[in-house]
């Protein structure tokens, strides 16, 4: 036992706190302390049973120093498969990067690790459904239950796994080709429904965060060239690349109503609309900010707040594909008469659900929304 009690003496001082406190909730053990107080926790459950009694622990806890070993090992087992797992899937690349600029690098992805795990829960840990980033600058790992929103859930039934999948962060980064994303004071965070009222409409829900702002980060918003953004997508969106509030939406910053897209309850965004992001540089401050989210959606959304950088006409204009690289004359033409040809979208992908007015000629804006 005393071999049993060094070994994962060992792996326990390999731990951060985060997976301290993973394993002493699996125990039913208290979780404040610092890191050697969790530790001394751990450890006193593989020592005799007068320790136990001596922590106050021996009459609710029913664990035996082999399951606690277990639970230890398995943690540990996870954290090194972080470290050293392979690449689970080889993912093919779509037309997305033909809208990845070649000679610019973009300061918020910079390559990681083939094993980096990021996840909007926040947690660190590696679990067996796991899915990949297929972006190249950032290739992290998120856990499938987070970031894979089913249409309909069905109890007993996991999300489907779409056949290309990007973190939120890269599809903000395609959403808009004007703006590149150079920091996020406020990480992505999901929204997710708190449910329905008993006559089956939506209820309003708030959300409030504080996030910091550094005195850099300030300085660097106030140049002409720079912006603070806040950004929102729909998890399960069919159109991945593109911002999109939710129903009836309310934003504050500071105690500053700023305006988003209030769509009504009776609209939804069409196949081919894009929403903005607002930007709050002049009521933000240095130092701590809070922004409030009110919705009346019982959809996910993820939302979070950036430091980007605007691009210039001919720098966009430099990310369009030559000729040879894209969509070829005939192919751009038969899509977009399809697009405004308008029809059903579970039908037609390219369909725009929002033209409905069937006329014999129809005039058309073509500038970027």
């Amino acid at each position: 036992m005393a071999d049993l009690a060094s070994t994962c003496k060992d792996k326990l001082a390999y731990f951060r706190i985060k997976e301290l406190k993973d394993i002493l909730h699996q125990l039913g053990l208290p979780k404040q302390g610092k890191k050697q107080d969790l530790i001394d926790r751990v450890l006193a459950l593989l020592s005799d049973e007068q320790g136990q009694r001596h922590h106050g622990w021996g009459r609710k806890n029913s664990f035996t120093k082999e399951a606690v070993a277990k639970i230890i090992d398995d943690i540990y087992s996870r954290k090194m498969q972080i470290q050293s797992a392979p690449d689970l899937a080889t993912r093919s690349h779509t037309g997305s990067d033909l809208f990845r600029p070649k000679d610019e690098v973009n300061d918020s992805f910079q390559p990681q690790p083939v094993t980096k795990v990021r996840c909007i829960c926040d947690s660190k840990l590696l679990n067996d459904n796991m899915i990949q980033c297929e972006d190249d600058r950032c290739h992290v790992w998120q856990h499938m239950s987070c970031v894979l929103v089913p249409d309909k859930p069905t109890e007993g039934v996991g999300p489907e796994v779409p056949p290309h999948f990007y973190c939120e962060l890269c599809r903000l980064s395609r959403a808009d080709p004007f703006w590149v994303t150079t920091g996020n004071p406020l990480p992505p965070l999901k929204f997710m429904s708190s449910g329905v009222a008993n006559d089956g409409t939506s209820v309003l829900q708030t959300v409030e965060k504080t996030f910091q702002l550094s005195r850099a980060d300030r300085e660097t918003v106030q140049r002409s060239e720079y912006d603070l953004q806040v950004w929102c997508i729909l998890m399960n969106d069919k159109v991945q690349f593109r911002m999109q509030w939710p129903q009836y939406a309310e934003l504050e910053v500071n105690g500053f109503a700023v305006r988003v897209v209030t769509r009504p309850g009776s609209q939804l965004l069409g196949i081919n609309g894009r929403d903005d992001g607002p930007l709050i540089t002049t009521c933000s401050r240095e130092g701590t900010n809070k922004i409030c989210l009110r919705r009346v959606d019982n959809r996910t959304f993820c939302f979070g707040v950036r430091v980007a950088r605007r691009r210039s006409v001919p720098q966009v204009l430099n990310l369009v594909p030559k000729e040879a690289e894209g969509e070829s004359f005939e192919d751009a033409l038969t899509r977009v008469r399809r697009c405004l040809g308008g029809g059903d979208t579970a039908e037609n992908a390219d369909s725009d659900s929002d033209l409905e007015v069937v006329t014999e000629s129809v005039t058309v804006n073509l500038r970027c929304p």
